[in-house]
């Protein structure tokens, strides 16, 4: 059984380091590999990759499983129903490095990257993850295909709806409650609940505006323009 990284960008380089780390402990696959639909290339890193629909020709969705690499919560929804739709098995992953507490519990398509603490009775839902050096307090709870970027730290019994991202060294306070489909600002301070569908930033955190586009990152080509 091999495991394919689906998108092999930046994050998804990562998450292939962490994969292959994995490996070397608890050979989990015999195989790991790239999928991408638009990259144009056959090795990227060091690993084969793969369109989607090459995949499904040659009927090997089903006899492998898969990790999302995407750092939008909307892509990593859209590709998570893709895959779903193909019958497609979803792995997990947590770095060899992170201290994960017994009693936590993570759902299939999961990603966990270096030195994170994840505590006691925490939640992570299905396709979500959480970057490099963030810190998961007791009973958090992380919805379906939410992003948690690096140096993160959430207190005690936060929520995070799904689909929604808590940029780079972000403060949550604990008890706090973040909607769906909302973005936090890196480097906030978020001391009170935030609602769904908006984008908050600063400290203390506000709501600035709705979060009409669901888009975390600027286009290359928007970058450009400006």
């Amino acid at each position: 059984m091999d495991l394919y990284i689906y998108c092999a960008g930046g994050f998804g380089k990562e998450v292939i380091d962490i994969a292959r780390r994995s490996n070397i402990s608890a050979k989990r696959w015999d195989d790991i590999k790239f999928v991408d639909d638009v990259l144009g290339v056959d090795v990227k890193y060091g690993a084969t990759v793969e369109t989607f629909e090459s995949l499904k020709a040659n009927d090997r969705i089903v006899t492998n499983e898969f990790l999302i690499a995407a750092g939008e919560p909307a892509v990593r929804r859209m590709i998570q129903k893709r895959i779903h739709m193909e019958h497609a098995r979803l792995s997990q992953l947590v770095d060899v490095s992170t201290i994960f507490a017994d009693s936590a519990s993570i759902s299939e398509g999961v990603i966990i990257a270096p030195l994170c603490s994840v505590s006691s009775d925490a939640v992570l839902a299905r396709n979500s993850c959480v970057n490099t050096l963030s810190i998961i307090g007791h009973d958090v709870f992380v919805g379906e295909n939410s992003v948690i970027s690096s140096m993160v730290n959430m207190g005690g019994a936060c929520i995070v709806g799904k689909d929604s991202y808590i940029g780079m060294g972000a403060l949550i306070k604990e008890g706090v409650k973040i909607g769906s489909n909302s973005i936090i600002g890196m480097g906030s301070v978020v001391y009170n609940d935030i609602p769904d569908g908006v984008i908050a930033l600063g400290n203390p955190a506000r709501v600035m505006r709705n979060n009409e586009t669901q888009n975390v990152f600027k286009s290359k080509e928007k970058r450009n323009d400006e």
